[in-house]
């Protein structure tokens, strides 16, 4: 099963202002996506998965929590402050702190014998996403 959606970000913002985040987000998803085109990306993979299995349910019933930063990440980020500014180097390890990495899809929706896969983009004015489930 496939689905894909894409998000106009500017329509996006206007929209977050009306709602409430805590019946489309969970606390989890908040706190790793900070900017509004990585919400955006969270929430054209929400519309992606209920694209594939048919029907949409609950938003919370699905979630997306990305990778912690592995150690070699972590060292490549400590070597990376010797060398750069102390602003740059704050950024990057705000970046991996933020729980930057490949997205994972999780939802109370999927079969046991089921899985998900998701890829999230973003550039300029959209996010997209795209969920397979196998």
């Amino acid at each position: 099963m496939l689905g894909i959606d894409l998000v106009y970000l500017p329509e996006f913002k206007i929209k977050l202002k009306s709602v409430q985040l805590g019946k489309i987000f969970l606390e989890i998803e908040l706190a790793q996506n900070k900017s509004v085109e990585s919400l955006a990306g969270i929430f054209a993979a929400k519309e992606a998965f209920f694209k594939a299995v048919g029907k949409k349910e609950d938003w919370l019933s699905i979630w997306i929590e990305k990778n912690p930063p592995s150690p070699k990440a972590s060292a490549d980020a400590a070597s990376f402050a010797e060398v750069a500014s102390a602003t740059k180097a704050e950024k990057a390890m705000a970046d991996r702190s933020e729980g930057q990495g490949k997205p994972h899809l999780y939802s109370t929706l999927i079969k046991n014998n089921q899985k998900a896969e998701v890829s999230i983009s973003h550039s300029g004015d959209y996010a997209v996403a795209v969920v397979i489930i196998l």
